[in-house]
């Protein structure tokens, strides 16, 4: 059976911020704003806005890099470039890009945020600032949440729990030597002390960015089980959004 035909292109979301666009040859409902890890803008990125893409979403990637992409070898480089991120500046282009996607063809409702690592935090964040135009936010082992010490700049997120209001899945790796379990522990008491719908799930022997499929940290059935886990988290928010729509 011959693979579903995808359109792809980079187009500017906003003045200076370039994005990643991919949606399958119909018309989809349901746009996905895909956030990058430490390393750019790259083909991990691209991949993953392009298996949403053949599963039936539309996907972008912002660039909140704006051109910059280092090899997995460069991670010193990497983190350098990270830390000059800036949360505000990043959540407006993050609307820029949920803009982008509903002048592309997403109904209302019918959008959604996932990131890894880096991407994984800005997830989390967008939760907090634009939560009320998400059906859900994903964070794939998203470092810097609620560590008990902060690293370098970025700043912890565990105050901003209260702001969340869309559901959210967090799925982290038993392994992952950059992400102690007690921030999980940290944070989902966080988040139901606030009432808040959230999801974790830990996967056994999975390390950190284990589903980046061009690193050597890739960990296939971590990542299966993950994107599962993922998939099904999101269609289930986005039923319940469409029968709130018509109660």
């Amino acid at each position: 059976m011959a693979a579903p035909a995808l359109h792809t292109e980079s187009l500017s979301i906003a003045p200076g911020v370039s994005g990643y666009l991919a949606k399958p040859g119909g018309v989809p409902g349901i746009g996905v704003v895909v956030m990058m890890e430490a390393f750019g803008l790259n083909a991990f990125v691209k991949g993953v806005c392009e298996r949403f893409a053949r599963a039936g979403y539309m996907a972008l990637a912002p660039d909140v890099y704006h051109g910059d992409t280092f090899d997995y070898a460069d991670r010193e480089r990497a983190i350098a470039r990270l830390g000059e991120v800036d949360d505000d500046v990043a959540m407006r282009e993050v609307g820029a890009a949920l803009d982008m996607l509903a002048a592309q063809g997403a109904r209302d409702g019918r959008l959604a945020i996932i990131g890894f690592c880096m991407g994984g935090r800005l997830a989390f964040l967008a939760n907090a600032v634009h939560g009320e135009r998400l059906a859900a936010s994903v964070s794939f082992y998203g470092g810097g949440i609620a560590p008990a010490v902060a690293r370098g700049k970025r700043k912890p997120l565990i105050d901003r729990v209260a702001e969340v209001s869309a559901p959210q899945l967090l799925i982290y790796g038993a392994r992952d030597a950059s992400i102690a379990s007690d921030e999980h522990a940290r944070l989902a008491q966080a988040l139901s002390d606030a009432n808040k719908r959230y999801t974790l799930a830990v996967l056994p022997d999975a390390p950190h960015a284990f589903a980046t499929f061009d690193r050597e940290s890739y960990h296939a059935p971590a990542a299966e089980a993950a994107w599962r886990i993922a998939f099904a988290f999101l269609v289930d928010t986005f039923m319940q959004g469409s029968a709130a729509a018509y109660a």
